[in-house]
């Protein structure tokens, strides 16, 4: 038996990873607690480069709209990234509001893309079936 995974599960689980990471930002001040300044938003950044970095990559497993509000967080969490590049500690980076903003525009995006669900992380679908 082979442990190969297909392209489309690897971009099922990518679909995933992205709605985990914005949980995390649509938590605000909590998640910056939970995951300290820097994971906050490398956790993102994993799966959805910074604008500096690249483009998104094509992701089948996503709707226009869900690639659109991602889009919309990236674009956010890129100008608090480089708004407080130089603050490490999670008490200051809460202090510049910038996770609370991110928190408003995550969290529809998290309701929009667990609205429609999970997908499986071993076999192939067309829509969510968790």
């Amino acid at each position: 038996m082979s442990d190969k995974v297909s392209a489309r599960v690897v971009d099922q689980r990518v679909r995933n990873r992205i709605i985990e990471a914005i949980d995390v930002l649509a938590m605000g001040d909590e998640g910056v607690r939970l995951f300290g300044a820097s994971a906050y938003f490398e956790q993102f950044y994993d799966f959805v480069p910074h604008s500096d970095d690249g483009e998104m990559p094509v992701m089948d497993s996503m709707t226009p709209e869900e690639v659109a509000a991602v889009k919309e967080v990236s674009c956010i969490l890129d100008a608090a990234c480089d708004a407080t590049q130089e603050i490490h500690d999670p008490e200051e980076l809460i202090a510049t509001a910038w996770p609370l903003r991110v928190a408003a525009i995550a969290q529809k995006t998290h309701d929009l893309m667990v609205r429609r669900g999970r997908f499986s992380e071993e076999h192939e679908e067309k829509e969510p079936s968790q």
